[in-house]
C-alpha cells in the first residue's frame, strides 16, 4: 500500500492548504469527512432559524459544495438512511415533502433519519450556532412551501410538484434548467445570516472553517471500534466504506472495495474482508482527499484514465505524459518565442537541468496509473516511487531519444493568429498513440497504448516494436493521410525510429554493455536528426534518394501549378517493399519532369545519382526496407527545406540591398 502511504504523507505535509481554493476553480484540499457535491439551490435562514430567500443556482461554476459526510452517506446510492449530516437532498430535507409529492416506498424515513443525526450533532458538546440554526428552521416542516412561495419551485394547478416542465420553453423555470431530470432531486445548501442585521465572517457555512472543525471533532468523538491499519500501522478506528467521486463529481468508481460475499473478492484465503485488508478511516479519508485534490491540478487525463506524477510535499513534477514543449513552458513559463528548433533543445537542456539543481536531492516521486476495471472499481495499472532527480533523468532521456522536430501550441499561450512554434523532443504519449492507430481507434486501445508507453518514459523500458512499426507503416502511405496528420505522423513515426534504434545501438549487449539507466550525456546517437552524407547503410540512402524524387517533382509541379500528389508519395508503399523494382518505375516518371527543368535541377540531379552509386550492386535489390530509410528521407527532405529558406532568405537580402541601392541615388 505504497501509494496510500504517500498519499497520505502528502496530505499531512500539505494540511495547511486545507480549504484554500485555488485559480481556475480547481477544488481545494478538503477537510477529513468531507466532500463535494453539486447544489442546485441556495436557502437563506437567520441565527433564529427564520426564513429569509432562496435561489437557483444557474452558474455550474457556484454549485460546487464542500459538505460534511458519513462514510455510508459518502458512498450511498440509493440507500434511503443515510443522509449527509447538514446539506442534501430536498427528500431528506423538507418535512413537508410528501405535501407536494408521493413519497416513493425506498425514500420513507429520510426527513426523519435525517433530524436524528443533525440533532445528534447539535446536542453534542461541538455544537456549532449555525448548524443548530438550519436545524431549528428545518424542524418546522415547511422548507418545500417555502421555496414555492420564493418562486425556486414550481407547483402545479393541483398544488403538486411536477416532475417535468410541459408548458412552453421561454416560461420554463429556472429549477427545471438547474436540476439533472427531476426538480425533487435537487440538492440544497443553506446561507446563514444574522437575525440582528450583524455581518458574519462566514454565512456561506460550507465554507466555514469552523463549522468543519466542528464537524470533525463530533465525529472523533463518537465511540469506535479500534483495528490495526495496514497502511499506518497502529490501531484506530477503521475504515467500513470507501469513498467515491475520486476521478470527477460524479465518479462511482471505488479504488477499494470488498463487497463480494458470493465471488472470489476474498473468498478461498479470508474468512472476512476485514482479515484481507484494513484501513483507519482518518488514514483513508486523507489518502483519498490528497488524490482528488491532486487531480485536477496536475494529472494526464485520458476519459477514465488518470496518469498522476507528485511529490509528497505538494510539489508539481514534470509530467513524463506531456510533449517537450508544454514541458519547457511549465519549467520556464514565459510567452513563445519564434526560434529555431535546435535553440529550443538547447533552452530545454538547460531547463531540465537547471530544475534539477535547484533540488536538494531527497525529494521523492510518485507516478500513479489509475483506470476503470469496471463501472464501480477502479484499478492500478501503474505505481512507481523513485527519487524526483531519477524522475528527472529519464525524461531528459526520453527526450533525447525520442526526440524529433515538430511544431506546435504550448498549453495556455494560443492566441489567434499565432505561429506555431518549433521544436525538438519527444511528442506526447496520446499524439503517438493517434500517429501509430490512427483517430478512429476506440478508447481501449488508445488506454492500453498510454498504459504500454508510460514505463518507457519513467522506468526506460524498450519502446514497443509493434507500435514502431504501426507509425512508419502509416507514414510510408501520406496519401491515406488527413491533411491535418501529413507532417505529424511522420515526425512521429522518425522519433519513434529515432528512439528504437538508438536505444538497439545503446543497449544490444552484443555491441554496447551499458545499462538502461544511463543519463542523457551518456546515451549515443548513432542515428541523428541531421543529414548525414556519410551514412551508407541501405536503408538510409534509399530513403535519401526517395526524397530526391519527391522534391524534384514537387518542385516541378509547383512551376507549373498543379496540385496533385506525387508519384513518390503514390509509391512510397511500394518502394518501402521493392525499392529496386519501384525505384525503376519512379525514376522513369521522373525523367519528363527533370527535362522540363532542365539546368534547374542539374545539382540535385547530380546529388541523386551519387547517392544511387552509394548504394552496393549486390544491395540494390528488392528486399524490404527497414525502418531507417524514413530516417534517410526526412532529414534529406529537412536538408531541402533549410536550402529552400536560405535561398529566400538571400533573395530577400539582395533585393533589401538593391532597393537601398536606388534610393540613396
Amino acid at each position: 500500500m505504497g501509494w496510500m502511504q504517500k498519499l497520505y504523507e502528502t496530505y499531512e505535509n500539505c494540511s495547511q492548504l486545507v480549504g484554500v481554493r485555488e485559480a481556475g476553480g480547481k477544488p481545494p484540499l478538503m477537510p477529513i469527512y468531507h466532500t463535494t457535491q453539486q447544489a442546485q439551490i441556495e436557502a437563506a435562514i437567520d441565527t433564529n432559524g427564520g426564513w429569509r430567500s432562496a435561489e437557483v443556482l444557474e452558474e455550474k461554476n457556484r454549485r460546487t459544495t464542500l459538505i460534511p459526510c458519513t462514510e455510508k452517506s459518502a458512498s450511498r446510492t440509493s440507500d434511503p438512511v443515510s443522509p449527509h449530516p447538514l446539506f442534501d437532498t430536498l427528500s431528506y430535507l423538507a418535512g413537508d415533502y410528501a405535501d407536494y409529492r408521493t413519497v416513493k416506498p425506498d425514500r420513507k424515513g429520510r426527513y426523519a433519519e435525517y433530524i436524528a443525526r443533525l440533532s445528534e450533532w447539535c446536542s453534542s458538546p461541538f455544537a456549532h450556532p449555525s448548524v443548530c440554526a438550519v436545524l431549528a428552521y428545518l424542524k418546522k416542516g415547511c422548507l418545500m412551501a417555502d421555496l414555492i412561495r420564493a418562486g425556486v419551485l414550481y407547483a402545479d394547478a393541483n398544488g403538486r410538484l411536477p416532475e417535468k416542465w410541459e408548458g412552453p420553453k421561454e416560461a420554463e423555470p429556472k429549477i427545471f434548467k438547474a436540476a439533472t431530470g427531476d426538480p425533487a432531486n435537487a440538492f440544497l445548501r443553506f446561507q446563514v445570516v444574522s437575525a440582528c442585521g450583524e455581518v458574519m465572517d462566514h454565512s456561506r457555512i460550507w465554507e466555514d472553517p469552523s463549522v468543519w472543525k466542528s464537524f470533525i471533532d463530533y465525529q472523533n468523538s463518537l465511540p469506535a471500534q479500534r483495528d490495526f491499519c495496514y497502511v499506518l500501522g497502529k490501531k484506530m478506528p477503521p475504515s467500513q466504506v470507501s469513498p467515491r467521486y475520486i476521478r470527477r463529481p460524479g465518479d462511482g468508481a471505488k479504488l477499494i472495495s470488498a463487497n463480494d460475499k458470493d465471488g472470489f473478492t476474498f473468498r478461498g484465503r479470508f474468512e472476512t474482508a476485514e482479515q484481507a485488508f484494513r484501513i483507519g478511516r482518518e488514514t483513508s479519508e486523507k489518502a483519498h482527499h490528497a488524490l482528488k485534490w491532486l487531480i485536477p491540478r496536475q494529472a494526464y487525463v485520458n476519459g477514465d484514465q488518470v496518469i498522476l506524477t507528485w511529490r509528497t510535499d505538494g510539489g508539481k513534477v514534470p509530467d513524463p505524459c506531456k510533449n517537450a514543449l508544454d514541458l519547457l513552458y511549465e519549467m520556464e513559463p514565459e510567452k513563445p518565442q519564434a526560434e529555431t528548433g535546435e535553440n529550443f533543445a538547447y533552452r530545454l537542456r538547460n531547463a531540465l537541468r537547471g530544475y534539477g539543481r535547484r533540488l536538494k536531492g531527497g525529494e521523492e516521486a510518485c507516478i500513479l496509473g489509475l483506470d476503470s476495471a469496471t463501472p464501480g472499481r477502479l484499478s492500478i495499472f501503474y505505481y512507481r516511487e523513485m527519487r524526483e532527480k531519477d524522475l528527472l533523468n529519464r525524461v531528459a532521456l526520453w527526450n533525447k531519444s525520442c526526440g524529433w522536430r515538430f511544431q506546435g501550441y504550448p498549453k495556455g499561450y494560443y492566441e489567434k493568429g499565432a505561429k506555431p512554434v518549433p521544436f525538438i523532443g519527444a511528442p506526447a504519449p496520446d499524439v503517438i498513440v493517434e500517429a501509430a492507430y490512427g483517430r478512429q481507434m476506440n478508447d481501449k486501445l488508445k488506454k492500453s497504448a498510454v498504459q504500454r508507453l508510460l514505463p518507457c518514459i519513467a522506468d526506460g523500458a524498450a519502446l514497443p516494436r509493434d507500435m514502431m512499426q504501426r507509425a512508419v507503416r502509416r507514414a510510408s502511405n501520406p496519401i491515406a493521410l488527413e491533411d491535418s496528420e501529413r507532417t505529424v505522423v511522420p515526425a512521429v513515426a522518425c522519433a519513434l525510429v529515432h528512439k528504437y534504434w538508438n536505444d538497439d545501438y545503446n543497449f544490444n549487449p552484443n555491441r554496447q554493455n551499458k545499462p538502461r539507466n544511463i543519463s542523457e550525456t551518456e546515451y549515443e546517437e548513432r542515428w541523428k536528426m541531421l543529414l548525414d552524407t556519410e551514412e551508407t547503410d541501405r536503408s538510409y540512402l534509399f530513403g535519401r534518394a526517395l526524397a530526391y524524387a519527391q522534391n524534384l517533382e514537387s518542385s516541378a509541379l509547383r512551376k507549373i501549378q498543379a496540385d496533385r500528389n506525387t508519384n513518390a508519395e503514390r509509391m512510397q508503399v511500394a518502394f518501402s517493399q521493392h525499392p529496386a523494382k519501384t525505384w525503376e518505375t519512379l525514376y522513369h516518371v521522373l525523367l519528363p519532369y527533370l527535362q522540363k527543368m532542365g539546368s534547374v535541377v542539374s545539382r540535385q540531379r547530380e546529388e541523386l545519382n551519387h547517392v544511387i552509386a552509394q548504394i552496393p550492386k549486390e544491395e540494390f535489390n528488392n528486399d524490404p526496407l527497414d525502418e531507417i530509410y524514413l530516417l534517410g528521407y526526412a532529414c534529406q527532405m529537412d536538408q531541402f527545406q533549410k536550402e529552400m529558406r536560405e535561398a529566400v532568405r538571400k533573395k530577400q537580402d539582395t533585393n533589401e540591398k538593391e532597393q537601398k541601392e536606388e534610393e540613396v541615388q
